[in-house]
């Protein structure tokens, strides 16, 4: 994508190329005259996504880089990239981080996996190649204490450098806000937003909390708070709206399943419970970024969350929204593509920046499998090259405001007025 004012989109709705009888992505800028036609085929497409029965979002690590924008010139970045963890971990403890590369032998293993024969930064390559080699049991006693020091140290930086949203100014929360807003609130007749991440950050919660959201996220409504899968089929109704004993949805209540943990749960004596950023209580419980990630995601409470993935994309009228996502998670990916080969009325969209590089981090596979599934004319399926604020500003805002969002919105003005 060459500035920020542009995106491609791609779907089976576009002409083929006369030449070379593909479809190529369109490119919409966005400040065009002509924007409202350009952008048809866009909308209509999203439309279709948002109208569906059973609405999912699987949001990864693209939708919470949007807050770099707010980093100043020369100061490191609120949200980090994996090559910032690398350059985190490896200014940590340059000594212990240099040990570590020569006993997994990265360098060696990075350079047979790049033409250029250079060692490119990969932390979770490394991360995964600590592991291999603790289980493997190839190393003497003082490369494992260097391996599993380094180990733990990474995790606990990722921790920290994930637990950023105190960071965040209030107007760095408006793609969040705009996109809650846009697809959180459902009819009574449509399943509720279900919203996966393998973010660990608490940036939809703090969005949800900035918008009057309430998020059901498998955790009791009790103090302590300790995960159970149970509350994933519980929701919320104001009884004093109905005329009957049933109650009346309220509509403003979305699921959250964080796929691969988060920084405010640990374990302690063996159950998940929720705790600040910043407790020192119990075990952090969350899958870092290596291959282990794969074996690791069938273990509770990952288990709960990938089991009902599983489940909600064999429904019916079930459709997909895949955002900041670059499809490098295989149990997330077999689980999609399962999805697409089994379910007639599945739909998928997607929506990352540089989905069409060749030489990006989009995982390749996918793209030529959705590629080409679109250039045979499969209308399910739609590719976006944006980011998730261009995507955010784009959404179609389609009910009107009620009473309750004005009120909502002049109390939060009147209590910030105050601060």
């Amino acid at each position: 994508m060459e500035t920020d004012n542009t995106i491609r989109f791609l779907s089976s709705d576009l002409k083929k190329n006369s030449i070379s009888n593909e479809r190529e992505p369109i490119e919409i800028v966005l400040s065009s005259d002509d924007l409202d036609e350009e952008l048809a085929p866009f909308y209509r497409f999203t439309n279709k996504i948002l109208d569906t029965d059973n609405l999912v979002i699987l949001a990864g690590s693209g939708t919470s880089l949007t807050f770099n924008k707010q980093s100043q010139q020369g100061y490191p970045p609120i949200a980090p990239s994996m090559w910032h963890l690398w350059h985190y971990c490896q200014k940590a403890d340059e000594n212990l981080f240099d040990l570590t590369l020569k006993a997994t032998k990265y360098d060696s293993l990075q350079k047979q996996r790049e033409k250029n024969g250079k060692a490119k930064p990969d932390i979770e390559l490394l991360l995964s190649l600590c592991d291999s080699s603790l289980a493997v049991g190839n190393l003497s006693n003082q490369r494992v204490n260097q391996v599993s020091r380094f180990l733990e140290q990474a995790k606990q930086i990722i921790l920290e450098k994930t637990s950023f949203t105190e960071a965040v100014q209030e107007s760095g929360w408006a793609s969040h806000d705009k996109f809650i807003r846009a697809v959180g609130r459902r009819s009574v007749q449509q399943q509720r937003l279900k919203l996966f991440t393998t973010n660990y950050d608490l940036a939809f919660e703090q969005a949800a909390s900035n918008t009057g959201f309430v998020v059901i996220d498998g955790f009791e409504y009790s103090n302590p708070s300790y995960f159970n899968p149970m509350w994933f089929n519980y929701d919320i109704v104001n009884r004093s709206h109905s005329k009957n004993s049933e109650g009346a949805y309220i509509p403003n209540v979305l699921q959250l399943y964080k796929m691969h943990g988060s920084v405010d749960w640990r374990k302690v004596n063996g159950r998940v419970r929720k705790l600040g950023a910043d407790s020192q209580i119990g075990e952090p419980v969350f899958i870092y970024p290596s291959s282990s990630k794969y074996q690791t995601s069938y273990d509770s409470p990952y288990l709960d969350m990938m089991t009902s993935f599983l489940e909600v994309v064999k429904q019916p009228r079930t459709a997909v929204l895949c955002l900041g996502f670059g499809f490098n998670d295989k149990h997330i990916n077999n689980a999609l593509t399962m999805a697409l080969r089994t379910n007639p009325e599945f739909m998928l969209m997607v929506a990352t920046k540089d989905p069409f590089n060749a030489s990006g981090s989009f995982n390749a596979e996918i793209r030529n499998l959705l590629t080409a599934a679109i250039n045979h004319g499969d209308g399910r399926i739609a590719i976006v090259d944006s980011t998730f604020e261009q995507f955010s500003n784009l959404l179609p805002e389609r009910r009107s405001t009620t009473p309750e969002d004005e009120l909502f919105k002049a109390f939060e003005k009147i209590t910030a007025s105050m601060k």
